[in-house]
């Protein structure tokens, strides 16, 4: 009986994701995801720019997010942040995809507001015996003809939170990184 704010991952499974929506429906109550980079005044701004068509027809959508620290494996120096993002039983399927690569897509969405039509992905787990992909390289092909790529890892030394995203259109371009929020080229 109460408005609910959840962080992801939101569930574990789609029959779970099933159950939450049907109770949400059933509730009449607020249910909201957080994906904190959208409240960003430039991030804001770069949408209002691509819905006044500013950038003319959307085109080409490049966002990534890089981490580095999974490289050396701190699941298994105690790390508890670490621990359960790798363990399937706690954290789902997601992995890096599920842990950043969520908040990259959704920062694309936001912007773009351009659908995702179809997709390729390649998951990868480069650290010892995790059981959870570490990096995840996407081809996105968008419903108005765009194209564009998702790259998120949390084993790329030297990133310490590295999202970043740049979108390409008929008549402009727009690029902005997390790290200097107050800057937009």
């Amino acid at each position: 009986g109460v408005h609910v704010i959840c962080d992801k991952p939101l569930t574990l499974s789609l029959a779970e994701a099933r159950q939450m929506k049907a109770a949400v429906d059933a509730s009449g109550r607020i249910f909201a995801l957080t994906h904190n980079y959208t409240g960003y005044p430039l991030v804001r701004r770069a949408r209002a720019m691509v819905e006044a068509g500013e950038l003319g027809r959307i085109q080409l959508v490049q966002v990534e997010y890089p981490q580095d620290w999974l490289t050396a494996s701190p699941e298994k120096d105690g790390n508890k942040q670490a621990e359960w993002r790798v363990d399937p039983a706690r954290s789902g399927a997601g992995g890096a995809l599920g842990d950043i690569g969520t908040h990259a897509y959704n920062l694309a969405d936001f912007i773009t507001g351009v659908e995702v039509s179809e997709l390729a992905c390649d998951l990868t787990s480069f650290g010892p015996g995790r059981a959870l992909d570490d990096n995840v390289q996407m081809l996105l092909r968008y419903a108005n003809g765009a194209r564009g790529s998702l790259w998120a890892s949390q084993v790329a030394p030297g990133h310490e939170n590295g999202l970043r995203i740049r979108v390409y259109g008929t008549k402009a371009s727009l690029s902005w990184v997390q790290a200097n929020p107050n800057e937009m080229h």
